[in-house]
């Protein structure tokens, strides 16, 4: 009990007493307010990044094509395509389902499954292709209704409770419209919300924790302040004196209030007036040379990690003898908005991308980073370089504050053909080396750099490459190269740089032209990023044939493939079927491709491990010869309808045939082993 008293009656054990309780108080409606903060927040940035997805998602979608789907039972190419899309961003976004439905506009009470997608370690099972299905409750109703009738652009629902044996998770619908702007189902994307419930309860014992800290230090400081007051200013005042004189470094502060003598307090406010003035100089330059070497460090750190994320190391593709590839980019300061990429989209389509962004610095380069993931990721989901131009731009200009640009030549080469199909968005022509010329521009349509205009359109060029040929694609650093007269390096020079070294390997063409670069500038230090790509296609078991699409030239085309066939040791009875089969393709693609009109076919052959691949192509109206049934032989010849007999002898001489509609393309493809 005196203990009690003693306390109750101590100065300092009350101001102790009065702060614990009001920062008790404090902490807890800090908890709540947090929490429900923390809630509401949480929740706002999975719905907006939810929707992100669902509306990403959507653009895989054909509206045009729901109605089929359903009645087709989801047995058709462009459904599967898409299925294999959705599929694919399901586990990439690591989410719990994308499904498509169709819902019953009457009451928007039941929907069928068009797509459904099911996410890894879900407790989810697949829906069928007409998969019929209640609405869940009257919420998901008002929002079918609302999407449907175009009161809302999104909706969004929350699950936390009677999940049925599933996690907390979010759902976001977003319309799918056909070419008439018509809402013709709706696309749902299902995201798990295992992050808020696991990231709340430690929100909360950080709050109690915390509060629990800061009452023991203010308590403790409380304590310590009181004493001070009375019990040791003058000893403050003689040992801070003695440890300023000794170490002639900052201490803690005396202040004029130190006590209430005024002798000491004045004593006091000298000494730290003293310190202030010393030590002022001493700070201020300790501060600045930190900052300098922080600010070194970091874009140091940038460098490495802009280096590493682009294809640094060569030879890039040590398996493939089919063709060659270098590129190199040197920053003019520590980081740079240049950048440039290449990627084999499969095995017979490689990627590649140059692009310079607007500004430089740090800014310059976070900008290169965003605009180099928009444009990889979007590739990978297939359409032209002009396609792909068109939605990074749209992207970009969705979160650009800064009104940042990027300039960017996109081109996607087959391996096979040497066909080269590229967009320029703004950027410099590339240099085009014939096996037997020399490099010179390839000039080509610009469209507007990316981030500038967003109604802006991009065309695809197409050009077939052959064996031997470069390809020297380069930023607009090389040709503005500037020297001390201030007289620019220039494209002529860059072109002579080229042709000096036009026999070599990529590589020391790019090295020769970085070398005439330097030499140019001398010790000038250079005022843009130095970033060139080159490629070679080498010669490769591929033949090409490109003739007109008419019978006059089924002789030329049977002398291609049965000179080919010869060469690779073909018996003359796999020759014969082999060329029954080529002529049969010709002599269709001939009549019915173009109807009526003119146009060209591609014979393309190809040696392979132990086969070949003879692959025809045509730009005619699309037509999938495989779709129609095999014949039945077994019939009398006036019993039997008419056609089909042909491709039906192509898949039986042949080891398989093949089909698909790829770059406005009919792309038939047969093979045969070598026996």
């Amino acid at each position: 009990m005196k203990l009690l008293d003693t306390l109750r009656s101590n100065f300092t054990a009350n101001i102790v007493c009065a702060v614990v309780q009001l920062l008790l108080v404090f902490g807890i409606l800090v908890g709540v307010v947090g929490y429900i903060s923390f809630t509401d927040a949480f929740k706002e940035e999975y719905a907006s990044t939810t929707y992100h997805m669902a509306d990403t998602a959507s653009i895989l979608v054909k509206g045009d094509e729901i109605d089929s789907y359903l009645q087709n039972g989801g047995n058709s190419d462009s459904y599967r395509q898409t299925k294999r899309y959705l599929d694919s961003y399901c586990l990439r976004m690591n989410l719990s389902l994308v499904y498509v439905i169709k819902v019953d506009t009457s009451d928007y009470g039941s929907f069928v499954s068009v797509i459904n997608c099911v996410g890894k370690d879900t407790p989810y099972t697949e829906w069928e292709v007409g998969h019929y299905r209640e609405a869940e409750n009257k919420e998901y109703i008002n929002t079918y209704r609302d999407l449907y009738n175009g009161a809302i652009s999104y909706g969004t629902i929350y699950r936390t409770r009677n999940l049925r044996n599933a996690p907390p998770h979010i759902t976001t619908l977003v319309p799918v419209k056909n070419s008439e702007g018509k809402v013709v189902s709706l696309l749902c994307v299902q995201r798990p919300m295992e992050a808020l419930t696991a990231s709340r309860r430690p929100y909360l014992i950080t709050i109690a924790f915390s509060t629990i800290l800061l009452m023991m230090l203010t308590a403790f400081a409380a304590a310590f302040y009181m004493r001070s007051q009375f019990v040791v200013p003058i000893r403050k005042v003689i040992d801070e004196a003695k440890r300023f004189a000794s170490e002639n470094s900052a201490g803690e502060k005396l202040g004029d209030n130190i006590s209430h003598i005024a002798d000491i307090s004045v004593l006091a406010a000298s000494i730290d007036t003293m310190e202030t003035e010393m030590l002022r100089y001493i700070e201020n330059l300790n501060a600045e040379t930190a900052e300098k070497e922080r600010i070194g460090a970091e874009l140091s750190l940038a460098a490495s990690i802009q280096a590493g994320s682009i294809p640094h190391v060569f030879p890039a593709f040590p398996d493939r003898s089919d063709f060659d590839i270098y590129a190199s980019m040197t920053p003019a300061k520590e980081i740079g908005g240049d950048f440039y990429n290449f990627y084999m989209m499969d095995d017979d389509h490689l990627a590649l991308t140059i692009a310079d962004v607007s500004g430089k610095g740090i800014p310059a380069a976070l900008f290169m980073m965003v605009t180099n993931i928009l444009i990889n990721d979007r590739a990978h989901f297939g359409g032209s370089p002009a396609e792909i131009l068109t939605f990074v731009n749209h992207r970009i200009l969705e979160y650009n504050p800064a009104e940042m640009f990027v300039t960017v030549w996109l081109g996607v080469i087959e391996m096979s053909t040497g066909r080269l199909i590229a967009a320029n968005a703004g950027h410099e022509h590339p240099a085009l080396k014939r096996a037997d010329g020399k490099f010179e521009l390839l000039k080509e349509n610009h469209g507007l750099v990316l981030g500038a205009l967003e109604s802006a359109r991009y065309r695809d060029v197409e050009i077939y490459l052959k064996p031997g040929d470069k390809l020297f694609i380069y930023t607009d650093g090389i040709p503005e190269a500037t020297n001390g007269e201030k007289n620019m390096f220039g494209l002529e020079n860059m072109l002579d740089a080229l042709n000096q070294h036009k026999d070599e390997s990529p590589q020391e063409i790019i090295e020769g032209v970085k070398e005439r670069v330097n030499a140019f500038i001398g010790d000038e230090q250079p005022f843009d990023d130095l970033t060139a790509l080159c490629f070679e296609l080498k010669e490769s078991g591929v033949r090409r044939l490109t003739v007109d699409a008419s019978v006059d030239k089924l002789g030329e085309v049977m002398d291609f493939i049965e000179e080919r066939l010869n060469e690779c040791g073909f018996s003359p009875k796999d020759i014969l079927k082999t060329t029954l089969s080529a002529e049969e393709i010709f002599v269709n693609i001939a009549h019915y491709a173009y109807s009526g009109g003119e146009g060209t076919a591609d014979v393309i052959f190809e040696r392979r491990d132990g086969e070949i691949a003879l692959t025809f192509q045509d730009r005619g109206t699309p037509f999938d010869p495989l779709k129609k049934p095999d014949p039945d032989i077994s019939l009398d010849a006036e019993d039997r309808p008419i056609g089909g007999l042909g491709i039906f002898l192509c898949k039986k001489n042949m080891d398989s045939v093949t089909y698909a509609y790829r770059d406005g393309c009919n792309v038939l493809c047969m093979t045969k082993k070598m026996n």
